[in-house]
């Protein structure tokens, strides 16, 4: 199929396209997996579509179709917890996260890249992928319900598959993620760019100005070049001017420059506009109108703070001064110069937009270019060397900040493992829940239990004993209310309320709740527990849902360390998006805040996992430990952003070309 043919048509069609593709491919590499150890046909068959009525199911909320159509569709065979077979579901659920900790990035790759295709169409996938663990570990369910498996066979069977399933999903993952990618029809994902070139119109000659640009002439150059063809239009002095006179006239320009500056008198709007400026040959002309548009462009630049603005301001005279006497300011490979202006707006965009002008980094940047203002006579080499204190100024500041984090290596490596044990927790119990309706043991077990589970990951594993009991907890307490199973056996269920509650107790003891709090917690499905076993209605409930949004909060033992994170069930996927997922050590971001404030500075630190980063501010002793999942949720707000080098020259030379 061509890249036309899979982009073309309505929305709908589009989006129809996708699902059908991706279902296709994946149970594709689910079969090939398969095959390595299954031999029997019917037994394949059983697999592949138990996974597609799961795929169906996750990738089918569209308009027009409710929740409990969706649950309608394979709710018997898609429970991946029985309570009758507590070590396959157990083993199960473990398989389900080990798949996914082997695979999950590449996963979230692939989610994120489906998401970006389908913006604009009528289909939303949900957080859970289609194409995911879940879909998988069902299947296995499903195989075992249709060809009737003992659990012994079946557990047998699942350590068989493991590796074949590893291996065949995360090369799938990883290859259909690339294919999508090549094939540019996605929008672009949140790591937001920090420049969006300006809107061009189609010119209407190949040699304008703009149509240089668009043809990949770089802006600077282009800019030069449209400055020398305006000046061979103009008359000119018969065989030019002497070149003593010349010079006279440049060193006239340039003291005149330098008593302005220096007696606060101030440069004229445009030097290449006045009568000295009308004197210069075009080669002078065009790089005197180069430097007048860069410092002009930043004079306005609403991303740069005022000091930076000031500071590029104030380098306006000695680049000036050294357009009058470089012969090498817009030669192809980039002046000194021009390099440390845009070295000076790239650490511009990335502090507070009301920065101090006292800030450090700020007083070091005012000494470089005051030692340019005074510089008796400019030369390439005083920018040079300009140029490699500011980058020297910029590297310090990173390692500094990087180096203050690194006495905070420990917590972040704590609190990574307390997060991991947490997100287990989540997905077992969100496998556990299944598609089970919103009640008052739901709700329980999502606001309450989910901590009793989360400790245990922390404490002993989830390979463990301890982990399997209380698992089976949840899901004995989720059996006293499902009414699928028959009378008879909701009224054994019933009889275990007593015995389960105890459990329940101690579990929440366990996690340092008051007595007065268990029963706060446990009174709701009490109060259902009573009306079951009276034969009455069950209570009018109104589900309480724990926000899914992260927390921030401070650590009183660590000066300057603030901390965002989960603390709740969050169900499903929460990826970050390849740009931000690609993140290294030293890369500069702002991430937004729940209280309004903004963190700005550098990745000093990844936890062994990468799924806590620590944030170091350039410039105070302030960091910010955030969990991975928690950073997925605040790229969504504006101000949360990953800085890459853009030059404000080469946005300049484009915005005049543009608007000339």
């Amino acid at each position: 199929m061509t890249q036309q043919s899979r982009s073309g048509g309505s929305p709908a069609e589009r989006a129809e396209a996708l699902l059908t593709r991706s279902r296709s491919r994946f149970l594709q590499a689910l079969r090939e997996a398969a095959e390595e150890v299954i031999h029997h046909p019917d037994w394949l068959d059983a697999f592949t579509g138990a996974a597609g009525e799961c795929f169906d199911e996750l990738s089918s909320q569209r308009p027009g179709r409710g929740p409990e159509d969706v649950r309608g569709l394979t709710a018997s065979r898609m429970n991946l917890v029985h309570d009758n077979e507590t070590d396959y579901s157990i083993a199960l659920i473990n398989l389900d996260q080990r798949l996914h900790d082997y695979c999950g990035r590449d996963l979230a790759a692939l989610h994120m890249r489906m998401r970006m295709q389908l913006v604009g169409t009528p289909l939303v996938l949900q957080d859970e992928s289609p194409l995911g663990t879940e879909s998988v570990c069902r299947a296995l369910r499903g195989l075992k319900e249709a060809e009737r498996l003992s659990a012994t066979e079946a557990l047998g069977l699942l350590q068989q598959l493991e590796e074949p399933l590893r291996r065949h999903l995360s090369g799938f993952y990883r290859a259909f993620e690339h294919e999508l990618a090549n094939e540019g029809l996605g929008a672009r994902v949140r790591g937001r760019p920090q420049h969006v070139e300006p809107d061009e119109e189609a010119p209407d000659s190949a040699d304008s100005p703009a149509a240089r640009v668009k043809l990949g002439v770089h802006p600077v150059d282009a800019l030069r070049l449209s400055v020398l063809a305006r000046h061979k239009g103009k008359p000119q002095p018969a065989g030019g001017l002497d070149r003593s006179l010349a010079s006279a006239l440049i060193d006239r320009i340039e003291a005149w420059l330098g008593e302005r500056q220096q007696y606060g008198a101030g440069v004229p709007v445009s030097l290449g506009a006045s009568e000295l400026g009308a004197l210069l040959s075009p080669t002078k002309a065009a790089a005197v109108e180069v430097i007048e548009t860069i410092c002009g462009y930043a004079a306005e630049a609403p991303r740069l703070p005022t000091p930076f603005r000031s500071l590029i301001a104030r380098l306006r005279v000695p680049l000036l001064r050294l357009a009058l006497r470089s012969e090498t300011l817009l030669a192809a490979e980039r002046h000194a110069a021009l390099r440390m202006v845009d070295q000076i707006a790239n650490l511009g965009r990335t502090v507070a937009p009301d920065c101090s002008p006292d800030l450090p980094v700020c007083r070091g940047l005012l000494t470089i270019v005051n030692t340019l203002a005074q510089a008796p006579r400019i030369s390439d080499k005083d920018f040079e060397a300009a140029l490699g204190a500011v980058e020297a100024l910029v590297l310090s500041r990173q390692r500094s900040a990087v180096a203050r984090a690194a006495a905070f290596k420990s917590e972040v490596e704590r609190m990574e493992r307390r997060d991991v044990a947490l997100q287990h927790a989540c997905r077992a119990l969100y496998l556990v829940i299944g598609h089970a309706k919103p009640s008052p043991v739901r709700n329980f077990l999502e606001n309450y239990w989910v901590h009793v589970i989360a400790k245990v990951a922390y404490r002993h594993g989830s390979d463990s004993a301890e982990w399997a009991t209380r698992l089976h907890t949840a899901n004995r307490l989720l059996a006293t209310v499902d009414d699928s199973q028959g009378a008879r056996s909701l009224k054994r269920r019933v009889a275990e309320i007593p015995y389960l509650i105890e459990e329940l107790k101690e579990g929440l003891g366990w996690v340092g709740l008051t007595e007065s709090r268990i029963w706060d917690a446990l009174a709701p499905c009490m109060a259902l527990h009573a009306n079951l076993i009276a034969g009455k209605p069950a209570p009018e409930f109104v589900p309480r849902r724990s926000s899914c949004r992260p927390t921030l909060s401070s650590r009183a033992e660590k000066s300057g360390l603030r901390v965002l994170k989960h603390k709740q069930y969050v169900p499903g996927e929460l990826p970050l998006p390849p740009a931000w997922a690609a993140l290294e050590v030293g890369d500069t971001v702002s991430v937004a805040l729940p209280d309004g404030s903004v963190m700005r500075g550098f990745v000093a630190q990844f936890a062994p996992l990468r799924q806590v980063i620590l944030i170091a501010d350039g410039d105070d002793n302030v960091q910010l430990a955030i969990t991975a999942r928690a950073l997925s949720q605040q790229v969504e707000l504006p101000e949360t952003q990953l800085f890459r080098p853009v030059s404000i020259v080469d946005e300049a030379a484009s915005s005049k070309l543009v608007h000339t």
